[in-house]
């Protein structure tokens, strides 16, 4: 009875290791290297995106570096988790040196990323909730200072991880008397030690990379989603620009929820570690161990669909960088400016084109190059582009349509009634809403 016992165990146990075996080569092997090369190019094109000069703001520069970052985490993950489940050989001969060496790298990658997503949402916070304090706090300037003061404190957090595992050479001898040198990655006697595991990852892990970022992201997006509701409830009274930093910050807090669903696993696991090192080493903890290193994988390469997804302006500039070429002028148009009205008119013989997109009392305008806004709009720019030569009309006001330009504003510009030379529209394009 008790051998019909222990054999059941160990088919149970064989089973088990079969299985999440088959769980971990298909999770961390075959679907992580499709997501890692989508989310390398995904964070290439953020970064050209981004570094536009239409796209210079303090938010774009913090999302930069969560782009490059993320892109470093990919990296890690590839060669310390897919690789080896790919290739035996990998695992064998080349695992052991990147364990040692580039592990550390990887840490200090994602140590960066969660702690960038904390500062571009505090920096959101205060630009909605703070407007006034905006213009001295939310620089470029002041980003590029908090990026490098997070990189060097995730170099400094993660320095003990290079001192915790080492190169070891082992031999074993085959059946034909055969010795095998191979070199394997081990413990050190201060990555083993009660106290760095107690003091590491029982306490300042958990609160530095889970707890305390987590719950501050929690509670600044909870600020950040009534104001925006807020804002949407006063919408008869809302600007161009008021609009604008609504779409931005749904942007990032949708960059943040799912940042904070892809770190939930993560929290529970290395909580269980820290207190029990030899709980987790069942099969239910293993499988959950796997399914949080490749949803970390997946928030490092999703973001790029999330800014297309939400990010009005980052898909403008996105495809009038990338598709321009490809797509004719009224997809690009249709693309670009979702539920807009185009409307073409002749004057003198030649076109003018004005492109019409409802916000509120301001109709805004998109242009090739830039957004302008009319001199006719309630809503003045602060910094004035540069106007065209100014066509004198019959009754006297000064005509800012110019030849193979973009304009819109919610004012009849294109209907007057008097003078012989006023603009008479020759057709209308309606983009499906």
């Amino acid at each position: 009875m008790v051998d019909s016992i222990e054999t059941a165990n160990i088919t149970q146990e064989r089973m088990d290791e079969i299985l999440f075996g088959n769980i971990k080569y298909y999770i961390e092997g075959i679907v992580a290297i499709v997501v890692i090369i989508l989310g390398l190019i995904g964070n290439f094109l953020t970064v050209i995106v981004l570094t536009r000069p239409t796209m210079h703001s303090s938010t774009n520069i913090f999302l930069t570096g969560l782009a490059i970052w993320d892109m470093i985490v990919l990296c890690g993950t590839l060669v310390l988790i897919t690789l080896p489940e790919l290739s035996k050989v990998y695992f064998l001969e080349v695992l052991p040196y990147i364990v040692v060496y580039i592990y550390p790298i990887a840490l200090i990658a994602q140590t960066s990323t969660v702690w960038i997503t904390v500062s571009f949402t505090v920096e959101r916070y205060i630009a909605v909730c703070h407007p006034l304090r905006a213009t001295s706090m939310c620089t470029t300037a002041r980003a590029r200072v908090v990026i490098a003061v997070v990189s060097v404190c995730a170099v400094m957090f993660n320095l003990c991880r290079w001192f915790e595992y080492e190169l070891v050479t082992t031999h074993e001898i085959t059946s034909d008397n055969t010795t095998i040198y191979r070199t394997i990655f081990s413990k050190t006697d201060f990555g083993d030690s009660d106290i760095f595991k107690k003091i590491f990852y029982l306490y300042f892990y958990p609160f530095v990379m889970l707890i305390v970022p987590l719950s501050l992201l929690a509670i600044l997006n909870t600020f950040l989603v009534h104001a925006v509701k807020r804002s949407r409830k006063q919408q008869i009274t809302m600007n161009v620009r008021q609009s604008r930093e609504n779409n931005v910050t749904l942007m990032l807090v949708s960059v943040v929820v799912v940042f904070m669903i892809c770190q939930v696993p993560a929290l529970v696991y290395n909580i269980a570690y820290s207190i029990n090192e030899m709980s987790v080493e069942t099969f239910g903890w293993r499988v959950l161990s796997s399914i949080r290193n490749f949803l970390v994988t997946f928030n490092s390469a999703i973001n790029f669909i999330l800014y297309c997804a939400f990010g009005q302006k980052f898909r403008v500039i996105f495809i009038r960088t990338f598709c321009r070429r490809i797509l004719r002028e009224n997809d690009f148009n249709s693309l670009s400016c979702p539920g807009t009205t185009r409307i073409v008119t002749k004057l003198d013989n030649k076109k003018y084109k004005t492109m019409l997109m409802k916000q509120g009392n301001c109709l805004e305008l998109s242009s090739t190059h830039q957004t302008h806004l009319s001199r006719y709009s309630p809503y003045n720019s602060r910094t004035p582009s540069p106007q065209p030569p100014a066509r004198r009309m019959r009754n006297g006001l000064g005509h800012d349509l110019h030849p193979e330009s973009d304009y819109s504003c919610n004012t009849h510009l294109l209907a007057g009634t008097t003078g012989s030379r006023t603009p008479t529209p020759t057709y209308t394009d309606q983009s499906p809403q």
